[in-house]
């Protein structure tokens, strides 16, 4: 059975004057968020996805147990954004990424790792730094294809060209992986203003000074700062152990005991701009049953023509 500890920070930087980063971390749920989009509809944006998130993780009728099921929550979150840049025409084009993970079988060991995005997720196993997510941006096909090197990539002009994001579009494309924890892995979640700013080789150098996982992701953000800061930087450290599962005492009940707002931070904001209309889940709800109508007449449509 696996246990886990986190550690989490959020800085706006050295040249921006507002914070479009969020995340959460709560007992099993650790997401980050990278908001984008005018008239600070980024940070609404990265809130939105965030605490859609923690909303169907919290809810008992709703249990991540599955990649598809994280999947499903993903999509539902991006349906809000949309509706929600749908309903406010200073919110248009609003957009986030998106990278985290979900214990979805703390027994079997089990996790979720989702991407949207360029925010990352690298894994610490065994002394080693790897890249678990794969970039949704354009310098990441120019990677692939051989005509830059990935540190040119962190340095090239159109690195901030992203090719998914949440909100963008009525649906959205997520990377789901299923993967299987060890004793002692270190995951680190990270906006871009972690990777733009430092290497993997100066990454690694924080991580193996660190005593704890806040101390990474202290260690982390303000590596950022020092070479330079020009985006906000957001960090999420999760560190697991495998325990023997008569070790671990059952708690009352199946939910984590923080609640929402405990759990989720990012940057002070006015009330306005951070809470979604509360009409964004009849949008949602309306999204999913036109949806469901559509595979129904698509469903019948086959059978009749088969006759």
């Amino acid at each position: 059975m696996i246990s886990a500890t986190y550690g989490a920070t959020t800085h706006v930087g050295q040249v921006r004057t507002g914070n479009e980063d969020s995340y959460i971390a709560i007992d099993g749920l650790y997401f980050v968020a990278d908001g984008m989009g005018g008239h600070r509809a980024g940070e609404v944006a990265s809130d939105i996805a965030v605490r859609t998130l923690a909303e169907i993780y919290l809810s008992q009728s709703s249990p991540l147990t599955s990649p598809e099921l994280v999947s499903d929550a993903i999509s539902t979150a991006n349906t809000a954004i949309y509706m929600e840049a749908m309903h406010d025409p200073n919110k248009n084009g609003m957009g986030t990424t998106l990278t985290g993970l979900v214990v979805i079988n703390p027994l079997e060991n089990k996790i979720v790792v989702a991407n949207v995005g360029d925010s990352r997720t690298y894994l610490w196993r065994h002394n080693e730094l790897h890249q678990v997510t794969k970039d949704h941006s354009h310098v990441q096909t120019l990677v692939d294809r051989g005509v830059i090197s990935r540190a040119e990539a962190r340095v090239h002009f159109q690195r901030n060209i992203v090719l998914r994001a949440m909100g963008i579009e009525s649906w959205v494309l997520a990377d789901v992986e299923g993967r299987i924890v060890e004793d002692g892995d270190r995951y680190i979640l990270c906006s871009d203003g972690l990777v733009d700013e430092a290497d993997d080789a100066e990454i690694e150098n924080e991580i193996r000074a660190s005593v704890s996982a806040q101390d990474v992701s202290d260690r982390l953000v303000n590596l950022a700062n020092r070479n330079g800061g020009r985006d906000n930087i957001t960090v999420v450290v999760v560190d697991f152990e495998v325990v023997p599962s008569e070790l671990i005492t059952a708690p009352e009940s199946n939910q984590p005991s923080e609640s929402i707002a405990e759990s989720i931070r990012n940057v002070e904001r006015p009330a306005s701009t951070t809470s979604p209309s509360p009409w964004f889940r009849v949008g949602t709800y309306a999204m999913w049953l036109a949806a469901a109508a559509i595979t129904v007449a698509v469903i019948i449509s086959a059978i009749t023509s088969a006759q």
